[in-house]
């Protein structure tokens, strides 16, 4: 699944942002895998991490809910 941003506030900082995200099954165990696409207005910018740690959180807490079914 791919999300493409168009506006809002990371529009803000860079001119194109695009988050992927693949979940791939091998052996019963589930594979998620986050891409963040980006290019940023200029150098002063700063590498998305607090967004890429927000993505890996999340993905946790979907496990954590998921296991425990």
């Amino acid at each position: 699944m791919e999300f493409k941003m168009l506006e809002g506030d990371l529009m803000e900082l860079y001119k194109a942002f695009v988050i992927t995200f693949h979940v791939e099954t091998k052996n019963d165990i589930d594979l998620v895998t986050w891409t963040l696409e980006y290019e940023m207005l200029n150098e002063v910018v700063e590498h998305p991490l607090s967004l890429l740690s927000f993505f890996i959180d999340l993905t946790k807490d979907i496990e954590t809910h998921h296991v425990g079914k």
